[in-house]
């Protein structure tokens, strides 16, 4: 039996349509990976479109793709983030 509820991620500022522009927000690896192993669905919320405008909390897939990659997906987006804090957003639709 899985654990019930959700774990929350602050993806602090994380701007949805940068696409392949990469990003870093410091820490988002570690907590991706605490949030992973609490066997909880994720939410990633505090993300924003365009800067200017707020997104409600996302609803996410996770996988760790290798040692150092997890991909985070939503709808259309999939998000790459590195051990090293740095995102980069594949739109699948494009």
């Amino acid at each position: 039996m899985r654990n019930g509820g959700y774990v929350m991620v602050d993806c602090k500022g994380l701007d949805l349509i940068k696409g392949s522009t990469p990003q870093t927000i410091p820490g988002i690896y570690e907590d991706v990976q605490k949030a992973m192993k609490t066997g909880k669905e994720i939410r990633a919320c505090n993300c924003v479109w365009d800067t200017t405008r707020d997104v409600t909390p996302i609803s996410v897939m996770a996988i760790q793709i290798d040692a150092t990659t997890v991909i985070c997906t939503a709808a259309t987006l999939q998000v790459i983030i590195t051990s090293s804090d740095v995102i980069t957003i594949n739109n699948l639709v494009d």
